[in-house]
């Protein structure tokens, strides 16, 4: 049996249909390549370099936090790559040996900036010890909610 033709008015729903197709997509697009907006959590200065810690809340959480570390020079403001980055993260135990953090190896994800990610298994303050090329090195001090 042959199907009937279209009609003006199923044109147009199959135009409206395949628009709002479009539009979904172009918004899924859009969201997967946005950068996320980091805020400093502090920021400490280690000879020529200025190394920002970042957060997307300006804060660290206990338990899973996806952490960025900013390398720029000091003296223009530029990024900064850095070679042999490590990060460990401990907390102070009155009465027994520092427990340490978990944090994953660092990913650079642009010039100067390196994600990683930190499990804090206890809220409180946490140190974490950066070092990176052949003596650079910063603490940040961090208080972890």
């Amino acid at each position: 049996m042959a199907k009937p033709p279209l009609t003006e008015e199923d044109g147009i729903m199959l135009r409206s249909g395949i628009w709002v197709v479009q539009v979904l997509l172009s918004l899924a697009l859009v969201s997967c390549n946005r950068q996320t907006s980091l805020s400093t959590v502090q920021q400490q200065r280690s000879g020529d370099y200025v190394v920002s810690l970042l957060s997307e809340t300006g804060a660290v959480k206990q338990h899973a936090s996806k952490l960025t570390l900013e390398f720029r020079n000091a003296s223009n403001n530029e990024a900064a790559n850095v070679t042999n980055l490590q990060v460990q993260a401990s907390m102070r135990m009155a009465g027994m040996g520092p427990m340490l953090g978990n944090v994953s190896s660092t990913r650079q994800t642009s010039p100067g900036r390196y994600e990683f990610d930190a499990d804090l298994s206890m809220a409180g303050q946490w140190n974490f010890v950066v070092t990176f090329d052949p003596n650079g090195r910063v603490q940040f001090n961090i208080s972890a909610q």
